[in-house]
């Protein structure tokens, strides 16, 4: 491998580094903050492995748990958020591992083959085409977004409904979600404004 290759990698290393580190200190702070205000709902409404809360991935069964206790109890409606969340998250989650693992293959070995005389052409297309593997997860991401929305706003009604929509919109704004969500969550996570008062008899 030659020192042009080399200073080649070491700068692709170095920009996702400095990128990943803040990207990284946000998402903890914003994980923490999720987790907390979840496991306090739903051990507060008494809904079972609610520890579930803190685990990535996972979660989601939480958030769809609440929006179905909501749905069942103030609407008298059956869903399943819970599960198309979990299994949704899942199949994402290993749907964008495959394509980061094929692209990261892809710009390696185009690193490695790279030559002054060689054409562009090929080496574009060959990152071109890795993309394509990133299209089964952005469809899963959308649908995965459509059903955490719609879990968020039943979990928003129950807890302060006077403010649901407000909370809905500033938490799905880009750019400052990441900080908003988990805000607002933790915000709520001791009020029942929308639910009737628990009875013993009622099926968490």
């Amino acid at each position: 491998m030659s020192y042009e290759q080399m200073y080649m990698m070491e700068d692709v290393l170095e920009n996702v580094l400095s990128t990943s580190s803040i990207s990284t200190m946000v998402a903890v702070v914003s994980y923490v903050f999720t987790a907390l205000a979840l496991y306090t709902i739903a051990q507060r409404r008494e809904i079972k492995k609610a520890w579930l809360a803190w685990v990535p991935v996972l979660n989601v069964w939480i958030l769809g748990s609440i929006s179905d206790q909501y749905r069942y109890v103030v609407k008298n409606e059956i869903r399943s958020k819970r599960k198309v969340l979990l299994i949704v998250s899942i199949l994402q989650v290993l749907a964008t591992a495959a394509a980061v693992i094929n692209l990261i293959a892809v710009s390696f070995m185009a690193i490695y083959n790279y030559a002054p005389g060689r054409g562009m052409t090929e080496l574009i297309g060959q990152l071109l085409s890795s993309l394509l593997f990133f299209i089964p997860a952005a469809i899963l991401a959308i649908l995965s977004l459509v059903f955490r929305i719609m879990a968020l706003y039943d979990l928003y009604t129950s807890c302060d409904p006077a403010n649901n929509i407000l909370y809905l919109v500033l938490s799905l704004i880009p750019g400052i979600n990441s900080i908003t969500q988990p805000l607002f969550l933790f915000l709520c996570r001791e009020k029942d404004g929308g639910m009737p008062p628990r009875r013993q008899t009622e099926d968490s």
